[in-house]
Protein backbone atom coordinates (compact mmCIF):
# COMPACT_ATOMS: atom_id res chain seq x y z
CA UNK A 1 0.00 0.00 0.00
CA UNK A 2 2.97 1.98 0.64
CA UNK A 3 4.56 1.20 -2.01
CA UNK A 4 1.79 2.24 -4.21
CA UNK A 5 1.22 5.73 -2.69
CA UNK A 6 4.72 6.42 -2.72
CA UNK A 7 4.70 5.99 -6.88
CA UNK A 8 2.35 8.85 -7.07
CA UNK A 9 3.55 11.83 -8.69
CA UNK A 10 3.32 14.44 -5.78
CA UNK A 11 4.41 11.97 -3.23
CA UNK A 12 7.95 11.43 -5.41
CA UNK A 13 8.47 15.24 -5.78
CA UNK A 14 8.09 15.57 -2.25
CA UNK A 15 9.89 13.43 -0.71
CA UNK A 16 13.14 13.55 -3.69
CA UNK A 17 12.74 17.82 -2.11
CA UNK A 18 12.99 16.19 1.56
CA UNK A 19 15.87 13.89 0.80
CA UNK A 20 18.10 16.70 -1.00
CA UNK A 21 17.27 18.85 2.39
CA UNK A 22 18.51 15.69 4.72
CA UNK A 23 21.58 14.60 2.52
CA UNK A 24 23.26 18.45 2.44
CA UNK A 25 22.49 18.55 6.29
CA UNK A 26 23.54 14.97 7.69
CA UNK A 27 26.81 15.04 5.01
CA UNK A 28 28.07 18.51 6.19
CA UNK A 29 29.75 18.50 9.76
CA UNK A 30 28.63 22.52 10.66
CA UNK A 31 25.41 22.36 9.31
CA UNK A 32 24.41 19.40 11.10
CA UNK A 33 25.89 20.57 14.51
CA UNK A 34 24.10 24.10 13.55
CA UNK A 35 20.28 21.87 12.89
CA UNK A 36 20.75 19.89 16.12
CA UNK A 37 21.27 23.15 18.18
CA UNK A 38 18.10 24.28 16.41
CA UNK A 39 15.94 20.99 17.13
CA UNK A 40 17.14 20.46 20.73
CA UNK A 41 19.12 17.44 19.49
CA UNK A 42 16.08 15.97 17.85
CA UNK A 43 16.88 14.07 14.44
CA UNK A 44 15.07 14.82 11.65
CA UNK A 45 14.73 11.35 10.23
CA UNK A 46 13.69 8.32 12.53
CA UNK A 47 13.65 4.61 11.23
CA UNK A 48 10.64 2.72 9.93
CA UNK A 49 9.43 -0.71 10.11
CA UNK A 50 9.39 -1.82 6.67
CA UNK A 51 11.19 0.59 3.66
CA UNK A 52 8.59 1.95 1.97
CA UNK A 53 7.13 3.38 5.29
CA UNK A 54 10.90 5.28 5.80
CA UNK A 55 9.61 8.22 3.13
CA UNK A 56 6.69 8.97 5.13
CA UNK A 57 8.26 8.55 8.68
CA UNK A 58 11.27 11.17 7.56
CA UNK A 59 8.30 13.45 6.41
CA UNK A 60 6.54 13.42 9.31
CA UNK A 61 9.87 14.04 11.61
CA UNK A 62 10.93 16.98 8.84
CA UNK A 63 7.38 18.56 9.33
CA UNK A 64 7.38 18.29 12.86
CA UNK A 65 10.90 20.67 12.76
CA UNK A 66 9.50 23.07 10.06
CA UNK A 67 10.24 25.94 11.98
CA UNK A 68 13.56 24.89 13.48
CA UNK A 69 14.83 24.46 9.79
CA UNK A 70 13.56 27.98 8.51
CA UNK A 71 15.03 29.08 12.04
CA UNK A 72 18.37 27.63 10.78
CA UNK A 73 18.46 28.89 7.62
CA UNK A 74 18.18 32.34 8.41
CA UNK A 75 19.82 32.52 11.58
CA UNK A 76 22.82 34.65 11.94
CA UNK A 77 25.15 31.57 12.85
CA UNK A 78 24.35 30.14 9.26
CA UNK A 79 24.57 33.16 7.01
CA UNK A 80 27.92 33.98 8.79
CA UNK A 81 29.59 30.04 7.60
CA UNK A 82 31.23 29.81 4.92
CA UNK A 83 28.37 26.79 4.36
CA UNK A 84 26.14 29.52 3.40
CA UNK A 85 28.10 30.65 0.83
CA UNK A 86 28.45 27.21 -1.51
CA UNK A 87 26.05 26.17 -4.09
CA UNK A 88 24.14 23.26 -2.82
CA UNK A 89 23.63 25.37 0.47
CA UNK A 90 21.86 27.88 -1.08
CA UNK A 91 20.12 25.04 -2.86
CA UNK A 92 19.40 23.69 0.56
CA UNK A 93 17.91 27.20 1.83
CA UNK A 94 16.08 28.00 -1.16
CA UNK A 95 14.29 24.32 -0.67
CA UNK A 96 13.50 24.90 3.24
CA UNK A 97 11.99 28.45 2.51
CA UNK A 98 9.93 26.72 -0.24
CA UNK A 99 6.43 27.69 1.09
CA UNK A 100 4.80 25.03 -1.31
CA UNK A 101 6.81 21.98 -0.70
CA UNK A 102 5.60 22.64 3.17
CA UNK A 103 2.15 22.59 1.73
CA UNK A 104 2.40 19.36 0.06
CA UNK A 105 4.30 18.06 2.92
CA UNK A 106 1.69 18.61 5.48
CA UNK A 107 -0.81 17.31 3.08
CA UNK A 108 0.78 14.05 2.46
CA UNK A 109 1.56 13.71 6.39
CA UNK A 110 -2.43 14.17 6.86
CA UNK A 111 -3.22 11.73 4.46
CA UNK A 112 -0.92 8.70 5.37
CA UNK A 113 -0.23 9.07 9.15
CA UNK A 114 -3.16 7.25 9.77
CA UNK A 115 -1.44 4.34 7.51
CA UNK A 116 1.22 4.73 9.43
CA UNK A 117 -0.58 3.81 12.74
CA UNK A 118 -1.87 1.06 11.70
CA UNK A 119 1.40 -0.17 9.99
CA UNK A 120 3.12 0.36 13.68
CA UNK A 121 0.09 -1.76 15.28
CA UNK A 122 0.64 -4.77 12.38
CA UNK A 123 4.43 -4.71 12.38
CA UNK A 124 4.22 -5.24 16.77
CA UNK A 125 6.51 -8.12 17.75
CA UNK A 126 5.47 -8.37 21.55
CA UNK A 127 1.53 -8.81 20.83
CA UNK A 128 -0.56 -10.28 18.49
CA UNK A 129 -2.70 -7.91 16.37
CA UNK A 130 -4.73 -10.01 13.78
CA UNK A 131 -7.96 -9.19 16.11
CA UNK A 132 -6.84 -5.60 15.54
CA UNK A 133 -6.50 -4.67 12.02
CA UNK A 134 -9.85 -4.70 10.52
CA UNK A 135 -11.41 -2.51 12.74
CA UNK A 136 -7.85 -0.36 12.21
CA UNK A 137 -7.87 -0.60 8.86
CA UNK A 138 -11.73 1.11 8.50
CA UNK A 139 -11.10 3.87 11.38
CA UNK A 140 -7.84 4.96 9.25
CA UNK A 141 -9.90 5.22 5.90
CA UNK A 142 -12.74 6.94 8.23
CA UNK A 143 -10.19 8.99 9.63
CA UNK A 144 -8.64 10.57 6.50
CA UNK A 145 -12.13 11.22 4.73
CA UNK A 146 -12.85 13.30 8.22
CA UNK A 147 -9.43 15.62 7.32
CA UNK A 148 -10.63 16.06 4.05
CA UNK A 149 -13.83 16.37 3.93
CA UNK A 150 -14.14 19.44 2.22
CA UNK A 151 -11.98 18.37 -0.11
CA UNK A 152 -12.71 14.44 -1.13
CA UNK A 153 -11.12 14.97 -4.56
CA UNK A 154 -7.59 14.90 -2.70
CA UNK A 155 -7.49 11.96 -1.34
CA UNK A 156 -9.83 9.90 -3.83
CA UNK A 157 -6.69 8.50 -5.33
CA UNK A 158 -5.33 7.35 -1.76
CA UNK A 159 -8.40 5.93 -0.66
CA UNK A 160 -8.84 3.90 -4.51
CA UNK A 161 -5.27 2.45 -3.75
CA UNK A 162 -5.98 1.27 -0.46
CA UNK A 163 -9.22 -0.82 -1.35
CA UNK A 164 -7.84 -2.07 -4.57
CA UNK A 165 -4.88 -3.61 -1.91
CA UNK A 166 -7.83 -4.15 1.16
CA UNK A 167 -9.89 -6.14 -1.89
CA UNK A 168 -6.82 -7.86 -3.30
CA UNK A 169 -4.68 -8.55 -0.10
CA UNK A 170 -6.49 -8.50 3.30
CA UNK A 171 -9.98 -8.80 2.75
CA UNK A 172 -9.64 -12.42 3.43
CA UNK A 173 -11.24 -14.68 5.82
CA UNK A 174 -8.60 -14.69 8.58
CA UNK A 175 -9.29 -10.49 9.09
CA UNK A 176 -13.05 -10.75 9.41
CA UNK A 177 -12.75 -13.65 11.62
CA UNK A 178 -10.10 -12.22 13.80
CA UNK A 179 -12.80 -9.51 14.38
CA UNK A 180 -15.78 -11.37 15.00
CA UNK A 181 -13.20 -13.34 17.66
CA UNK A 182 -11.88 -10.53 19.37
CA UNK A 183 -14.23 -10.42 22.08
CA UNK A 184 -13.48 -5.95 22.52
CA UNK A 185 -14.66 -5.63 18.91
CA UNK A 186 -17.54 -8.16 18.85
CA UNK A 187 -19.55 -7.15 22.21
CA UNK A 188 -19.31 -3.53 21.25
CA UNK A 189 -22.66 -3.67 19.86
CA UNK A 190 -22.84 -0.18 17.93
CA UNK A 191 -19.42 -0.86 16.03
CA UNK A 192 -20.42 -4.43 15.61
CA UNK A 193 -23.81 -3.24 13.97
CA UNK A 194 -21.23 -1.91 11.10
CA UNK A 195 -19.62 -4.83 10.30
CA UNK A 196 -22.00 -7.60 10.11
CA UNK A 197 -20.93 -9.52 7.36
CA UNK A 198 -17.94 -10.40 9.12
CA UNK A 199 -19.92 -13.41 10.37
CA UNK A 200 -20.10 -14.29 7.03
CA UNK A 201 -15.71 -14.74 6.81
CA UNK A 202 -15.91 -16.56 9.87
CA UNK A 203 -18.22 -19.26 8.24
CA UNK A 204 -15.97 -19.71 5.75
CA UNK A 205 -12.59 -20.39 7.90
CA UNK A 206 -15.02 -22.49 10.08
CA UNK A 207 -15.35 -24.98 6.51
CA UNK A 208 -11.81 -24.41 5.82
CA UNK A 209 -10.67 -25.46 9.21
CA UNK A 210 -13.44 -28.64 8.88
CA UNK A 211 -12.01 -29.88 6.14
CA UNK A 212 -15.27 -31.68 5.46
CA UNK A 213 -16.24 -33.23 8.64
CA UNK A 214 -19.59 -31.85 9.16
CA UNK A 215 -19.54 -33.28 13.09
CA UNK A 216 -16.34 -30.69 13.92
CA UNK A 217 -18.45 -27.99 11.70
CA UNK A 218 -21.74 -28.65 13.73
CA UNK A 219 -19.24 -28.22 16.78
CA UNK A 220 -18.23 -24.98 15.99
CA UNK A 221 -21.48 -23.61 15.08
CA UNK A 222 -23.28 -24.80 18.18
CA UNK A 223 -20.09 -23.23 20.06
CA UNK A 224 -20.22 -19.95 18.40
CA UNK A 225 -24.00 -19.63 19.40
CA UNK A 226 -22.90 -19.87 22.92
CA UNK A 227 -19.83 -17.22 22.38
CA UNK A 228 -22.31 -14.83 20.49
CA UNK A 229 -24.87 -14.71 23.65
CA UNK A 230 -21.99 -14.88 26.01
CA UNK A 231 -23.05 -17.73 27.83
CA UNK A 232 -21.41 -20.11 30.59
CA UNK A 233 -17.91 -18.72 31.44
CA UNK A 234 -18.08 -16.00 28.78
CA UNK A 235 -20.99 -14.30 30.67
CA UNK A 236 -18.86 -14.43 34.04
CA UNK A 237 -18.10 -10.59 35.62
CA UNK A 238 -14.57 -11.14 34.89
CA UNK A 239 -14.99 -12.23 31.37
CA UNK A 240 -16.97 -9.07 30.97
CA UNK A 241 -14.66 -6.75 32.66
CA UNK A 242 -11.63 -8.44 30.63
CA UNK A 243 -12.81 -7.77 26.97
CA UNK A 244 -10.96 -4.79 26.66
CA UNK A 245 -8.36 -5.47 28.87
CA UNK A 246 -6.21 -8.71 28.09
CA UNK A 247 -5.47 -9.59 24.81
CA UNK A 248 -7.98 -11.78 22.63
CA UNK A 249 -6.23 -15.16 22.41
CA UNK A 250 -6.19 -14.90 25.85
CA UNK A 251 -9.36 -14.41 26.65
CA UNK A 252 -10.19 -17.03 25.12
CA UNK A 253 -7.25 -19.42 26.60
CA UNK A 254 -9.43 -18.37 30.02
CA UNK A 255 -12.92 -19.13 29.40
CA UNK A 256 -13.37 -20.60 26.46
CA UNK A 257 -12.85 -24.05 27.96
CA UNK A 258 -16.59 -25.09 27.75
CA UNK A 259 -16.33 -24.44 24.04
CA UNK A 260 -12.92 -26.67 23.37
CA UNK A 261 -13.54 -26.56 19.65
CA UNK A 262 -13.63 -23.06 18.82
CA UNK A 263 -11.46 -22.32 21.32
CA UNK A 264 -8.84 -23.74 19.59
CA UNK A 265 -9.43 -22.33 16.54
CA UNK A 266 -9.82 -18.77 17.93
CA UNK A 267 -6.09 -19.01 19.62
CA UNK A 268 -5.32 -20.32 16.26
CA UNK A 269 -7.04 -17.21 14.17
CA UNK A 270 -5.61 -14.47 17.23
CA UNK A 271 -2.43 -15.42 17.28
CA UNK A 272 -1.40 -15.34 13.64
CA UNK A 273 0.82 -12.33 12.34
CA UNK A 274 -0.10 -9.53 10.18
CA UNK A 275 3.04 -8.47 8.91
CA UNK A 276 5.39 -9.85 6.36
CA UNK A 277 8.35 -7.74 7.35
CA UNK A 278 9.96 -10.23 9.29
CA UNK A 279 9.95 -12.38 6.12
CA UNK A 280 11.37 -9.82 3.83
CA UNK A 281 13.98 -9.16 6.19
CA UNK A 282 15.19 -12.72 6.00
CA UNK A 283 14.66 -13.00 2.30
CA UNK A 284 17.32 -9.71 2.48
CA UNK A 285 19.83 -11.81 4.35
CA UNK A 286 19.80 -14.44 1.45
CA UNK A 287 20.38 -12.00 -1.62
CA UNK A 288 23.17 -10.33 0.66
CA UNK A 289 24.74 -13.19 0.37
CA UNK A 290 23.86 -14.94 -2.89
CA UNK A 291 25.75 -12.27 -4.69
CA UNK A 292 27.79 -12.61 -7.67
CA UNK A 293 30.61 -10.59 -6.00
CA UNK A 294 31.10 -14.07 -3.03
CA UNK A 295 31.54 -17.76 -4.26
CA UNK A 296 28.67 -19.70 -5.43
CA UNK A 297 27.92 -21.31 -2.29
CA UNK A 298 26.21 -24.76 -1.69
CA UNK A 299 22.17 -24.79 -1.39
CA UNK A 300 22.77 -26.07 2.40
CA UNK A 301 24.95 -24.08 3.30
CA UNK A 302 22.99 -20.61 2.26
CA UNK A 303 20.52 -21.65 3.98
CA UNK A 304 22.15 -22.72 6.77
CA UNK A 305 23.74 -18.76 6.97
CA UNK A 306 19.94 -17.34 6.16
CA UNK A 307 18.77 -19.68 9.47
CA UNK A 308 21.69 -18.32 11.66
CA UNK A 309 22.11 -14.93 10.35
CA UNK A 310 18.15 -14.31 10.93
CA UNK A 311 17.66 -15.71 14.80
CA UNK A 312 20.43 -14.26 15.80
CA UNK A 313 18.24 -11.24 15.23
CA UNK A 314 15.59 -12.58 17.16
CA UNK A 315 17.88 -13.69 20.00
CA UNK A 316 19.10 -9.93 19.69
CA UNK A 317 15.63 -8.97 20.09
CA UNK A 318 14.51 -10.75 22.82
CA UNK A 319 17.16 -9.31 24.78
CA UNK A 320 16.18 -6.02 24.29
CA UNK A 321 12.71 -7.14 25.61
CA UNK A 322 14.28 -6.92 28.79
CA UNK A 323 15.47 -3.18 28.40
CA UNK A 324 12.04 -0.96 28.03
CA UNK A 325 12.54 -2.33 24.42
CA UNK A 326 9.38 -0.91 22.80
CA UNK A 327 8.47 -2.89 19.76
CA UNK A 328 6.98 -0.34 17.46
CA UNK A 329 10.48 1.91 17.70
CA UNK A 330 12.75 -0.69 15.66
CA UNK A 331 15.53 1.67 15.03
CA UNK A 332 17.83 -1.43 13.90
CA UNK A 333 15.98 -2.49 10.69
CA UNK A 334 16.13 -0.02 8.34
CA UNK A 335 18.13 2.92 7.14
CA UNK A 336 17.92 6.14 5.75
CA UNK A 337 20.53 6.07 3.40
CA UNK A 338 17.88 7.90 0.58
CA UNK A 339 17.88 10.52 2.77
CA UNK A 340 21.42 10.94 3.65
CA UNK A 341 23.99 9.50 1.20
CA UNK A 342 24.68 11.98 -1.63
CA UNK A 343 25.31 10.54 -4.81
CA UNK A 344 28.88 10.25 -5.81
CA UNK A 345 31.37 7.34 -7.20
CA UNK A 346 32.93 4.72 -4.33
CA UNK A 347 36.29 5.83 -3.65
CA UNK A 348 37.51 2.07 -3.83
CA UNK A 349 36.83 -1.06 -5.36
CA UNK A 350 35.33 -4.78 -3.49
CA UNK A 351 38.78 -6.07 -4.00
CA UNK A 352 40.37 -2.79 -2.42
CA UNK A 353 38.30 -3.03 0.39
CA UNK A 354 38.67 -6.84 0.64
CA UNK A 355 42.42 -6.44 0.58
CA UNK A 356 42.57 -3.31 2.98
CA UNK A 357 41.01 -5.48 5.60
CA UNK A 358 43.12 -8.32 5.31
CA UNK A 359 45.84 -5.79 5.89
CA UNK A 360 44.07 -3.97 9.00
CA UNK A 361 43.69 -7.81 10.22
CA UNK A 362 47.14 -8.25 10.81
CA UNK A 363 48.23 -4.89 12.60
CA UNK A 364 48.34 -4.51 15.90
CA UNK A 365 46.88 -1.42 17.09
CA UNK A 366 48.11 0.03 19.78
CA UNK A 367 45.28 2.46 22.54
CA UNK A 368 45.92 6.36 21.46
CA UNK A 369 46.08 9.17 23.63
CA UNK A 370 42.78 10.87 23.94
CA UNK A 371 42.18 15.03 24.43
CA UNK A 372 42.02 14.17 28.54
CA UNK A 373 45.45 12.10 28.44
CA UNK A 374 48.41 14.02 29.71
CA UNK A 375 52.13 13.05 29.85
CA UNK A 376 52.77 12.54 33.52
CA UNK A 377 56.37 14.81 34.44
CA UNK A 378 57.96 14.78 37.89
CA UNK A 379 60.09 17.53 37.70
CA UNK A 380 61.10 20.08 34.84
CA UNK A 381 64.54 17.95 34.89
CA UNK A 382 62.74 15.30 33.21
CA UNK A 383 62.40 17.52 29.72
CA UNK A 384 65.51 16.15 28.88
CA UNK A 385 64.18 12.41 28.50
CA UNK A 386 61.77 14.06 25.87
CA UNK A 387 64.51 15.53 23.65
CA UNK A 388 66.89 12.61 24.24
CA UNK A 389 69.76 14.03 21.60
CA UNK A 390 69.83 17.82 23.42
CA UNK A 391 72.62 17.02 25.83
CA UNK A 392 74.23 13.95 24.43
CA UNK A 393 77.80 13.71 25.72
CA UNK A 394 79.81 13.32 21.98
CA UNK A 395 83.24 11.93 23.97
CA UNK A 396 84.70 8.47 22.86
CA UNK A 397 83.59 6.92 26.52
CA UNK A 398 79.99 8.30 26.36
CA UNK A 399 78.90 7.83 22.88
CA UNK A 400 75.28 7.52 22.87
CA UNK A 401 74.79 8.29 26.43
CA UNK A 402 72.10 11.32 27.61
CA UNK A 403 72.55 13.35 30.32
CA UNK A 404 70.75 13.39 33.08
CA UNK A 405 69.03 10.19 32.06
CA UNK A 406 70.62 8.23 35.07
CA UNK A 407 70.42 5.22 32.84
CA UNK A 408 66.63 5.17 32.98
CA UNK A 409 65.22 4.37 29.41
CA UNK A 410 65.18 7.83 27.14
CA UNK A 411 61.22 8.32 26.08
CA UNK A 412 60.93 9.52 22.50
CA UNK A 413 58.91 13.39 21.85
CA UNK A 414 55.23 12.90 20.14
CA UNK A 415 53.59 15.70 19.17
CA UNK A 416 49.75 15.12 18.34
CA UNK A 417 47.37 17.05 15.56
CA UNK A 418 44.35 16.98 16.00
CA UNK A 419 42.51 17.57 12.82
CA UNK A 420 39.21 19.97 13.45
CA UNK A 421 35.98 18.52 12.18
CA UNK A 422 34.70 21.60 10.33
Amino acid sequence: MFQDIGKLPEVTDTVSHAASITKYLYNHCHPLYLMRQFTHEKEILRPAPTRFATNFIALQSILGQKDALRALVTSREWTSSTYSKDAKAKKCVEQVLDSNFWKQCADIVKITEPLVRVLRIVDSEDKPTMGFLYQAFFKAKHEMERRFQRNKTKIKTYLEIMDSRWDLQLKRNLNPAGYWLNPQCFFNVEEFEKHKFTTSGLLDVFEKYAHGDPDLLDKLTSEMRIYKDAELDFGRPTAIRERSKVMPDQWWETYGCHTPNLQRLAVRVLSQTCSASGCERNWSVFENIHTKKRNRLEHQKLNDLVFVRYNLRLQQRSHLRHQNYDPINLETFEDHSHFILEESPPFLTVEEIEALRNDLANISIQPSLDDNDQLNLEDDDDEAQLNPMENVNMDDDNVGQASGSNDEEMKPRYETTLTPWC
